[in-house]
């Protein structure tokens, strides 16, 4: 007679129906790695988007003191990081040399904004040729004085003629 001292079958279902420990660390490394590489990415983000905001504002900066100068409200002369009245962490600085032409100059303006954090220093420069203001101003009398002869000249021809008649 056989004995009746079997050993109880535990079902193969109950040794995996849990995680191992093993599963548990890969599964979060995989989380935190993961959760890095895109906060990583939304860092890139952000920072890019704050350095294009400051670009497109050293561009329009730096068009507005150029106009400022063209116009005469500025006087056309070199100037050193001169804040912004607007904005005191952004500064201009202006520069005037000779152009190609005696009546011409080069104005070159640079705007510039310091460093903040993890961004690097930022500046933009616009250049153009503007018409010395003198020499302008100097053509311009001119031309008008030339306009004030021709008109006198013109007028004076047509009242002093006059027809003459004789008598037969």
């Amino acid at each position: 007679m056989r004995s009746r001292h079997t050993a109880r079958k535990i079902p193969h279902s109950a040794f995996c129906s849990g995680f191992s420990l093993f599963e548990v660390v890969i599964s979060l490394v995989i989380f935190v790695a993961s959760a890095t590489v895109i906060g990583q990415l939304v860092s890139n983000g952000v920072r890019a988007a704050v350095r294009s905001r400051l670009e497109s504002q050293a561009i329009l900066r730096c068009e507005s003191k150029l106009s400022e100068i063209v116009a005469g409200a500025i006087t056309m002369q070199a100037t050193s990081d001169v804040p912004f009245t607007d904005d005191s962490s952004w500064t201009w600085s202006s520069s005037v040399q000779a152009g190609p032409n005696p009546a011409l100059y080069l104005v070159q303006v640079k705007v510039s904004h310091p460093s903040s954090g993890q961004l690097s220093d930022l500046s933009y420069t616009l250049s153009r040729l503007v018409r010395d203001p003198n020499a302008t101003l100097q053509m311009t009398t001119d031309q008008q004085a030339k306009q004030k002869t021709s008109q006198s000249s013109s007028s004076s021809s047509t009242g002093t003629s006059s027809s003459t008649g004789g008598s037969r």
